[in-house]
């Protein structure tokens, strides 16, 4: 893998619960590992999905295989452009670790938008 193409900082993050001021558990965020990845589009499509067509976007992320942190289907990762500021948030629904060989590791995402 060429450093050069690990061109984007990402953050990788899982769903925790807080608490609020009047003690309300509170589903947030947390980002556990940040890292230099690749971001290519893999395919669009669009789903009938509730009376209405949903664009889902598919993503390729490729990132260096580590193991000081446990990443999993579960997770999301969020990228901001730093040319637009633009958020990009991406749910992983698989993650591939390339002939077993532990050097790279692909997540398979879908864009979120700002509804999900």
């Amino acid at each position: 893998m060429q450093a050069g193409a690990l061109n984007r900082r990402i953050a990788i993050q899982t769903q925790t619960t807080q608490q609020d001021a009047f003690g309300q558990p509170v589903q947030t965020w947390l980002t556990v590992y940040s890292c230099w990845a690749s971001v290519d589009i893999q395919a669009s499509q669009l789903l009938y999905s509730t009376a209405e067509f949903v664009e889902k976007v598919t993503h390729r992320i490729t990132m260096r295989w580590t193991k000081s942190q446990v990443i999993a289907p579960n997770m999301r990762i969020q990228y901001t452009d730093p040319a637009t500021q633009v958020t990009h948030t991406y749910s992983i629904e698989a993650l591939l670790n390339p002939q077993q060989q532990n050097r790279t590791l692909v997540a398979l995402c879908y864009e979120l938008d700002g509804n999900e």
